[in-house]
């Protein structure tokens, strides 16, 4: 689930930080898009650590002949 999950947050997540920037500095009559940039680069975050940790989980290290 990981390998496809975490670049598909992290998608979401851009777009949504993209959104969320251009809405605040379009509409200066209110801040509604301010969080929504919040949550597109706590989501952006949430899929870096995602990526990070299934690979490493799921990466094996080929042991060093002695």
């Amino acid at each position: 689930m990981g390998r496809w999950f975490a670049p598909l947050l992290g998608v979401v997540g851009l777009l949504a930080l993209v959104v969320g920037v251009v809405w605040a500095e379009l509409d200066m009559s209110t801040m509604a898009g301010v969080p929504l940039a919040g949550a597109g680069a706590v989501l952006v975050l949430t899929a870096t650590v995602l990526a990070a940790v299934v690979e490493g989980l799921t990466r094996h290290r080929n042991p060093v002949p002695r």
